[in-house]
């Protein structure tokens, strides 16, 4: 009888150390049925489409490496890339900027400072079609109102075609950029600045540091993961950016603002040749890997 005790007992508990070893496991199938339905398997067949001839409205065989091949041989790509490079780099400069500033201004104690930041989210929580669409007719040079306003004040003499030339074009596209996407910046660092004890500016204050010395060894130190987290999280968003590139300038003038999105659209939509669009897509792909890898690895070591 002690033998069978014994033996219930041991059965038992490898069954609760199996329970537990494949609970993780159990939970976890939903989320992997739903990645491989929506995610992994859309995206392994559309790098499957990417290595054939597809087009729209035909069919596809398959060739190989050849969009690659014309894509890397194509001016008109690489000159894509470096304006994204350029769009993405100056939308980032300026949305940490301002976004700190923001953050910081809006960290400070002052009457109705809720409602102040309840508008300045405005343009994050705006359709960006609507938000866009604004910003053209802003910017445009028959009634617009930056070119009312400068006239206004002495600036200029005439209208400016802002969308006429490729380095105003690039100017307003980064300007709506970085109105929409200031904001994310803004909150993301606000959270983040509350969290700071006041104790650590009590005692700077005592010491004698001035506002810059409190900011550059109390504040920046303290804030440093957030910014690095919002501007990977943002390069990932600036880069795949279309619709204000789109509708504000179409990737003119002669291409000047034609980011990689704007071209794999042109590609696929006005070429029909879906496949080589989609290859622009999967050329990006090792870009948008080691950003989500960098994230992933930074949000881990916060927690």
């Amino acid at each position: 009888k002690e033998g069978k005790k014994e033996k219930c007992g041991m059965g038992r508990e490898r069954r609760q150390r199996v329970k537990k070893k494949s609970f993780p496991y159990l939970i976890n199938i939903p989320i992997a049925v739903y990645l491989i339905c929506v995610l992994f398997g859309p995206m392994i067949w559309g790098i499957g489409l990417s290595f054939t001839n597809k087009a729209i409205g035909g069919t596809g065989n398959f060739i190989g490496f050849t969009n690659y091949i014309k894509l890397l041989k194509d001016p008109t790509y690489r000159d894509s890339i470096m304006v994204t490079l350029k769009f993405t780099v100056f939308s980032l400069i300026f949305k940490l900027f301002f976004g700190t500033v923001m953050a910081l201004m809006l960290n400070v104690e002052f009457k109705g400072r809720n409602l102040v930041r309840a508008l300045l989210l405005i343009p994050w929580t705006l359709p960006n079609v609507v938000a866009v669409l604004n910003w053209k007719w802003l910017f445009s040079s028959t009634g617009g109102i930056v070119n009312y306003l400068m006239k206004s004040a002495g600036l200029i003499e005439k209208d400016i075609v802002w969308f006429g030339t490729a380095t105003l074009a690039l100017i307003t596209i980064v300007i709506a950029n970085v109105w929409r996407g200031t904001p994310f910046f803004g909150i993301s660092i606000l959270a983040k600045l509350q969290t700071i004890p006041d104790d650590y500016y009590e005692a700077a204050k005592i010491d004698g540091a001035g506002v810059f010395q409190r900011f550059f060894y109390i504040t920046l130190p303290q804030i440093k993961d957030t910014l690095l987290l919002s501007t990977l999280m943002s390069c990932i968003w600036t880069i795949n950016e279309f619709e204000t590139v789109w509708l504000m300038t179409g990737g003119g003038p002669n291409g000047s603002t034609q980011v990689m999105n704007v071209y794999s659209y042109k590609t696929a939509m006005a070429s029909m040749q879906l496949g080589k669009s989609i290859a622009v897509s999967v050329l990006a792909m090792p870009v948008f890997l080691i950003l989500i890898h960098f994230i992933s690895k930074k949000t881990l070591n916060n927690e």
